[in-house]
């Protein structure tokens, strides 16, 4: 953003210092020109009425001599010509027949050629100018040819330009600096506020400087500060709202359970149905404890996962005092599953795990927490299907580990697939069976906890298929 704004203003600098530069530079030439061409035109004017006493006395010792005195001082030609063209004296290098002719013909026919074309660097280094030469005051009886040398006037002109130019590079580079001040100041609250709000997505601490900038923009920033600090409140609540209704359910709920267990049951025909609705009641309470169980878990998952995306390493391992962040577990796919494999064969679940061990950067108990849901799930969901369960490197340079389980149940619509892993989500097939709808949700934070990616979709067996990507050793 910052070149796009100092673009616009060095352009307008360039252009401005350029508009000023060029009637500088013009005014230069044009004052040099014309300084030489009134020095020239006053010595022309002494050679035509030397030239004129000349020709009216037919004696050219005394026009000779000042020729000569005059060449040996500018370093400049002259030649004076009578009526007929015929040259009468010359002094200086020799001047071209051609270069002259012009300018003498016209000063024949009374008009002189006095006016110099305005003197550039890479203009001609001489010019020739003319003037008739009479007797009367009106009828030419010669004319006098003068080669001016231009190179002086051009050095000059020359220096002033480059003079005009260097004080306009200084002006360009001073627009330029105060420019990228001026932009530095401008910006100073946007990148503050692009970091500010990059750290608040990422649920890391951030410092606003509200008094930089221009003053809308600091209303900005301090605008932004309060909305930060009401998102960052309204999330805090909502976790510890998660986590506080989750840990004082638990009381009410084990007080339910001692007074159920408390309950007398009967063998009698009329104890019967009591039992029966005991029973039922005890199968609600254990759905409901597995709910408070699960958003507990839920709620520490996504505490752990705010803390590592924060970078709050502290934070992180007070939420598992058990692993750090960076953990290293070697393990194969089949040492993962071995804990389940009675609940799944329950389910008459065939498992396929390779015995191979991998490295993968993610915590133990938290890689144990992922398998344990989705093998619960798969056994509730897919019973009878085959379950794999499968580690391998996930890209040609051993960076990334992948930790891919599916199964060949009968899964999920392509539409319902895009929901998995939201809170409490259950798919309509799914509704009466068991199940609190937070088992990806647990999973996906889990695995931010870890710095691993998660993706949900349909497995080549048919089936849901669960792949966790995360760092290798």
């Amino acid at each position: 953003m910052r070149f796009r704004v100092l673009l616009p203003l060095f352009l307008f600098g360039v252009l401005a210092v350029t508009a000023i530069l060029i009637p500088i530079g013009s005014a230069i030439a044009q004052s040099r020109t014309q300084e030489l061409q009134l020095q020239r035109s006053a010595a022309l004017q002494q050679i035509v009425q030397r030239a004129s006493s000349a020709l009216a006395l037919g004696d050219v010792r005394e026009l000779d001599h000042y020729l000569s005195r005059f060449s040996e001082t500018f370093g400049e030609a002259v030649v004076v010509v009578d009526g007929a063209g015929a040259r009468i004296t010359a002094s200086g290098a020799p001047l071209d027949d051609a270069e002259v002719s012009g300018v003498i013909s016209s000063a024949l026919r009374g008009v002189p050629q006095q006016d110099l074309d305005t003197v550039t660097p890479w203009s001609a280094g001489t010019a020739i100018v003319g003037a008739p030469v009479t007797l009367d005051g009106r009828t030419p009886e010669g004319a006098v040819a003068l080669r001016i040398d231009q190179e002086a006037a051009q050095r000059d002109i020359a220096a002033g330009w480059a003079t005009i130019v260097s004080i306009g590079a200084a002006l360009l580079f001073a627009v330029l600096l105060a420019s990228v001040f001026w932009t530095r100041w401008v910006l100073r609250p946007v990148s503050a506020l692009d970091t500010a709000a990059n750290a608040l997505a990422e649920n890391r601490a951030f410092a606003l400087d509200a008094d930089a900038g221009p003053p809308e923009l600091r209303r900005l920033s301090r605008s932004f500060a309060r909305m930060a600090r009401t998102v960052e409140l309204a999330l805090d609540q909502q976790h510890g709202l998660v986590a506080d209704a989750s840990h004082q359910l638990r009381n009410p709920l084990a007080a339910i359970r001692l007074r159920i267990d408390g309950l007398p049951r009967g063998s009698g025909v009329d104890d019967a149905g009591r039992d029966e609705e005991i029973e039922a009641i005890e199968h609600d309470l254990d759905r409901l404890e597995h709910t408070v169980a699960r958003m507990l878990s839920l709620a520490n998952a996504e505490h752990r996962a705010a803390a590592a995306v924060s970078g709050h390493g502290a934070a992180a391992s007070e939420a598992s005092p058990r692993a750090s962040h960076d953990e290293v577990t070697s393990v194969s796919a089949a040492r993962l599953i071995a804990p389940h494999r009675a609940r799944l064969a329950e389910a008459q679940i065939t498992i396929v795990a390779a015995e191979h061990p991998h490295t993968i950067r993610f915590r133990r108990h938290d890689l144990d927490d992922v398998v344990e849901i989705v093998a619960d799930n798969v056994a509730k969901y897919a019973p009878g299907s085959e379950f794999r369960v499968d580690m391998s490197q996930h890209d040609g340079a051993g960076r990334r580990t992948a930790l891919v389980m599916s199964d060949s149940g009968p899964g999920l619509a392509t539409a319902e697939i895009e929901l998995a892993g939201r809170r409490f989500w259950r798919a309509s097939a799914h509704a009466q069976l068991p199940g609190s709808g937070l088992g990806l949700a647990i999973v996906e934070q889990l695995a931010r906890a870890n710095d691993a990616d998660v993706s949900i979709d349909r497995a080549p067996e048919g089936g849901l298929r669960i792949t966790i990507t995360a760092g290798a050793a």
